[in-house]
């Protein structure tokens, strides 16, 4: 075997037991419902998003695109920690900037140099970027966005597009969230043509209250550039800030996310997930006559600087910076993307992957029962062939091979074709 041939062959997850074998994740589950509220932290790592019976619960450890399950079963893997393992798991770059700061500490009493020197590198990076400010979280990055944008406009509505985070002011039509809050946002769909234009015109109709239009672009389908343009217009017209939701395209369709790769500049940009390649870290960017303004508001959080997150945020910039990444992410996606519809043609499956390649959607049906059982069940024979996905969105990182896609494209022509046979396109 070639030297090339063993790593292709090394690339690929060890034969699971059919049925899949998940004795330890079922003890796991049991004792989880006992002692965290929803079995896990993040609500879209519960079992009920997955095949629940024929889906690992607990993971034990990833290395590149593989993870393998407390029961020994190994996967190539989709969900990617959400999107936020970006070069996949254990990247010897990451791993060495976390253990170069480990005997400075964790947090200290002043500020520290690598705050200064990621904002730095960060805002290099990003285009149209003058400033930043890290947080923690996707969620808050977006809040603290929004605040400055209504400091920074003296208007208090905004608009809002796809998922901002869990925020009172972005889930104001969930339980335990105070009614009054919704008259200050309105959430808008984008999934269809047809949203474009009640969009634009919610923005001029509204421009005398609406700060900031908080932007996440739909995942469905890619916009075009010419609409983006029009809501860039709009929004300057009206004294609106444009502000991109980035957590999840920021550092996959382009270095500087949607804006970016549309070149549409943004007023303000939010970054998380990638932004560390899986440490907790989240920045607002932005010109510097809005970031400064941050100055004069009570924006503030006790990890914000961090060392370990920090490092290894300046690591993770410095991979893509000097590497093909952002091409690889495309040119994987693309092959993942045209293998799966292909092998849903001949099964004669509903199934579609739709969306930007380096974040591939998966599609059967856009009525969300049908969908969900169907997806549910291609989860399970997915998962039995070696393979983890997301119900919806899933993600290419920088560990992923060709050899894993092909891999992967194999397994969903042969998890079609046994829910073919099974009548299960033909039944619901």
């Amino acid at each position: 075997m070639t030297q090339s041939a063993a790593a292709a062959v090394a690339s690929l997850p060890r034969r699971n037991p059919s049925p899949l074998v998940l004795e330890r994740s079922r003890e796991l589950l049991d004792r989880a419902r006992s002692v965290i509220p929803g079995v896990t932290l993040s609500m879209m790592k519960r079992p009920e998003h997955f095949a629940p019976g024929a889906f690992p619960v607990f993971l034990s450890r990833g290395r590149g695109a593989l993870v393998e399950d407390v029961d020994g079963n190994e996967y190539v893997d989709f969900i990617c920690g959400l999107g936020a393992t970006a070069l996949g798991h254990q990247h010897p770059a990451l791993i060495e900037a976390a253990r170069s700061v480990l005997e400075s500490g964790f947090i200290h009493s002043l500020p520290v140099s690598l705050e200064v020197t990621a904002a730095e590198l960060l805002v290099d990076t990003i285009p149209g970027a003058e400033m930043a400010r890290f947080f923690k979280t996707g969620a808050d990055a977006t809040s603290a966005a929004v605040r400055l944008a209504r400091a920074i406009t003296g208007k208090e509505r905004i608009v809002a597009v796809g998922y901002n985070g869990w925020h009172d002011q972005f889930m104001f039509d969930t339980p335990g969230v105070p009614k009054a809050l919704a008259g200050l946002t309105r959430r808008l769909p984008l999934f269809t043509p047809a949203d474009e234009h009640p969009l634009l015109a919610a923005i001029e109709q509204e421009a005398g209250s609406l700060a900031a239009l908080l932007l996440s672009v739909p995942y469905n389908r890619p916009l075009s550039r010419e609409f983006l343009q029009s809501v860039r217009r709009a929004c300057t017209q009206h004294g609106v800030l444009l502000v991109f939701d980035e957590i999840v395209t920021g550092f996959r369709l382009a270095l500087g996310g949607a804006h970016q790769y549309f070149d549409v500049q943004a007023d303000i940009a939010c970054f998380s997930k990638s932004l560390a390649a899986g440490m907790p870290l989240s920045a607002v960017v932005g010109r510097r006559e809005h970031l400064k303004v941050m100055d004069t508001l009570q924006v503030s959080t006790t990890f914000g600087g961090e060392l370990l997150s920090l490092a290894v945020c300046e690591a993770t910039l410095n991979v893509y910076r000097s590497t093909d990444y952002i091409d690889q992410l495309a040119r994987l996606g693309r092959a993942l993307r045209d293998g799966v519809n292909a092998a849903a043609s001949v099964a004669n499956a509903p199934l579609r992957v739709l969306g930007y390649d380096p974040i591939p959607l998966f599609s059967f049906d856009r009525e969300p029962t049908r969908h969900s059982t169907l997806m549910r069940a291609f989860q399970a024979q997915m998962a039995e062939r070696g393979v983890l996905l997301r119900r919806d969105l899933n993600f290419i990182n920088g560990a992923h091979t060709e050899e894993q896609i092909e891999f992967t494209v194999a397994a969903a022509a042969d998890s079609l074709s046994a829910m073919q046979r099974a009548g299960l396109f033909e039944t619901l």
